[in-house]
């Protein structure tokens, strides 16, 4: 076995520090994920082990130190063997990349030599490599033949090519960890000799920066990174004569936006500049990737209601039912509208004209936000059914963000004792979800704005601290690098920044202060800080190191004591009446709180009915909610909640939540349980209250 240059690295990072290294600080310098982290680890302790040498220890609360003997034996392995010794192994994926854009981008060296020679492996390995490939090309309708004497030659339309090449560009790009595919694979695509590249590179930035101008809207810096290269690709590409072709009546809807425009802009100054002819069919390429960009903020007032007019109709349909599966009202739900349509625009266009971006952050937002992204998954079927085909997980999981941000923001109170912006690269919605988690962290924090690098290094900023996803050299205000999703233990480094940097002011928010937050969303508070100190003394909050907010599980909530089987009820009011008593015996809610959710559905209608027999009443936490709590009633005959049979209801759980959040998991875990019919059969079916908490224990435990 053979450690691969990333790996070394790493190696050396570990090997150099004279005291034990947090894999967090690891995951910053590498520019990689904590798993491929701990996957290298494990690489590189078996190459350990190979040499006879100790494996890197992990030391509780510390982190990752390479024993003293180990230290000097990799030192004289490293000094015989040189770095020929630690060379570059490709894994398959970036075999498969590597070739992939050979056979795109340079078709005149298309060989198995040449194959050989860039991935350094055996003819036989990249044998197997091209069966993968040319089974994946044969899905995107183009051939892979051998011709002798000649090599591969890609049979197949020019757009399909293009998508795959974006694929690959897309996925080179938002994955770190492939830097050496990544500087070949841009070799292949820039023109002419390396020396002018940048040059060449920043030319065609300014005209995508011209273009923002013209569009009102702010493109992220990732994006601008892939225009530009894609507008290299197009040049490249009409160089070798072979062009697009864009259907007809598609051409026509394109030349109506502003984006043609744009897009128009930018082509005639390439043409002047490097002496080329572009087709319009080739101007109808920039535009369906202009339209399909990430944008850091875009002004609608600039689109014809035309433009808008059926994605603001799906965008609307999505927040309803998000309300009504959350079990959650957005007390700002015009402002969340026009958030989410800056991302939705584009990713309706990018699934339209099948333009791919890389979401490195995908995998993150699924293991951290699992109930937010199940719920998220759920209202998707408005823009499948709009666009008239699946959504990706990756683009699930950004607008997961813009969900889990609204959720997030709260009606505050509380002083500001730190003004602070978000320098980020990832667009609106990753923005707005670290606003969101930094300032639930930090009692007095004020994020003021989110900006991408661009923004950010055209003035200065009076404020007390930065926040950047990307390094930034402090000058004069501090600088704190954050991921853009926060875990517990990144949560945990910002909180001890923050102490090093302001001392106790910036204590992470102890328990008094959640409290008094929510009490002043309500009430006027008079003498808060003796209020606080009484609280403190209640609720004996003596470390400043509190957990993470716990979200409860479904059988935690629904339980013996809180579910019921009755066999009828006279009317929905009713059902909601006897489901509710279970929660308000146990003092989880008040008897206003009952009659709050019977006024919900007489003002609003049958919302609460989310599926055929399945009802969840609720109302607003300030309506009578003690403490989180879910109640279960059955009904062998069902209750109506309006004339038509599908608000007919025989499960009536009564939810009792305190905030938009802390519910959320148990009611992720009922919505999966419900979605299945068997379930519901059964749960309707039980004879006793011990055998639907068997069911419900082997759902949440699977």
């Amino acid at each position: 076995m053979v450690l691969d240059r990333r790996r070394a690295h790493l190696l050396s990072i570990i090997q150099q520090s004279n005291s034990p290294i947090p894999t967090k600080e690891l995951v910053k310098k590498m520019g990689v994920s904590q798993r491929t982290i701990y996957y290298d680890l494990h690489q590189i302790n078996h190459w350990l082990e190979e040499q006879h040498l100790e494996p890197i220890e992990n030391i509780r609360g510390k982190g990752l130190y390479l024993p003293g003997n180990t230290r000097t034996k990799v030192d004289q392995v490293h000094h015989q063997e040189g770095y020929v010794g630690w060379h570059y192994q490709l894994s398959k994926q970036e075999r498969e990349l590597l070739i992939k854009a050979t056979i795109l981008l340079e078709e005149q060296d298309a060989s198995m030599d040449r194959f050989m020679a860039l991935t350094g492996m055996s003819r036989g390995t990249v044998a197997e490599t091209l069966k993968s490939i040319k089974e994946e090309l044969a899905r995107n309708d183009l051939g892979l033949q051998y011709k002798p004497g000649y090599g591969y030659v890609l049979d197949g339309p020019e757009d399909r090519k293009r998508r795959m090449l974006s694929d690959v560009l897309s996925t080179v790009l938002s994955h770190k960890e492939l830097v050496n595919v990544r500087n070949e694979i841009l070799r292949m695509i820039q023109l002419g000799d390396e020396g002018k590249d940048q040059g060449k590179k920043e030319s065609v930035k300014t005209l995508l920066y011209e273009a923002e101008k013209e569009l009102g809207l702010t493109l992220t810096d990732e994006m601008v990174e892939i225009l530009s290269l894609k507008i290299f690709i197009m040049l490249k590409r009409i160089h070798l004569r072979q062009f697009v072709a864009v259907d007809p009546e598609e051409k026509r809807v394109l030349q109506q936006t502003e984006a043609y425009q744009a897009a128009l802009h930018i082509t005639k100054k390439l043409e002047e500049m490097r002496e080329v002819e572009i087709p319009d069919d080739e101007v109808c390429f920039i535009t369906m990737n202009l339209l399909g960009s990430k944008v850091h903020h875009d002004d609608f007032s600039r689109y014809a209601e035309s433009e808008l007019i059926g994605l603001q109709q799906v965008v609307s349909r999505m927040i309803s039912d998000f309300q009504t599966y959350a079990c959650v009202i957005f007390d700002d739900r015009r402002g969340l509208e026009k958030n989410l349509i800056s991302h939705i625009k584009p990713t309706y266009y990018r699934l339209k004209y099948g333009v791919k971006i890389g979401n490195e952050l995908s995998e993150s937002i699924q293991e951290n936000y699992k109930d937010l992204f199940h719920l998220t998954k759920r209202v998707m079927l408005h823009l499948e059914y709009y666009v008239g085909q699946p959504i990706p997980d990756e683009e699930v999981a950004y607008i997961t963000l813009h969900f889990g941000g609204w959720l997030s923001k709260e009606k505050k109170q509380v002083e500001t004792k730190f003004k602070a912006i978000i320098v980020c690269e990832n667009g609106i919605g990753t923005s707005n979800m670290l606003k969101a988690q930094l300032e639930n962290l930090i009692t007095g924090l004020e994020v003021i704005e989110t900006l991408s690098m661009r923004e950010f290094r055209k003035k200065d900023y009076n404020v007390d601290v930065i926040f950047s996803t990307n390094f930034i050299k402090p000058k004069g205000i501090p600088v704190i690098h954050v991921p853009a999703i926060l875990s517990t233990s990144e949560k945990e480094y910002v909180f001890h920044r923050m102490n090093e940097l302001f001392g106790q002011e910036s204590r992470r928010k102890e328990l008094p202060d959640q409290v008094l937050e929510i009490v002043e969303r309500y009430a006027t508070v008079y003498g808060r800080e003796e209020l606080k100190r009484k609280l403190s003394e209640l609720l004996k909050a003596k470390s400043p190191h509190t957990k993470e907010l716990r979200k409860p599980m479904l059988n935690e909530l629904l339980t013996e004591k809180t579910i019921q089987l009755k066999g009828r009820a006279a009317d929905w009011e009713e059902s909601i009446r006897v489901a509710a008593k279970p929660l308000i015996e146990l003092e989880s809610i008040r008897a206003d709180y009952v009659e709050a959710m019977i006024e919900n559905v007489k003002e609003l209608g049958p919302y609460i009915v989310i599926a055929p027999r399945i009802a969840i009443p609720h109302a607003r936490p300030e309506a009578g909610v003690e403490r989180l709590g879910m109640s279960l009633l059955r009904l062998k005959e069902p209750v109506y909640f309006s004339s038509q049979s599908k608000h007919q209801a025989q499960l009536i759980i009564v939810l009792a939540a305190i905030d938009n959040q802390t519910h959320l998991k148990a009611l992720a875990q009922l919505t999966e349980l419900l979605s299945n019919e068997e379930n519901v059969e059964r749960l309707i079916s039980a004879e006793d209250s011990t055998t639907m908490m068997e069911l419900i224990d082997r759902h949440v435990n699977a």
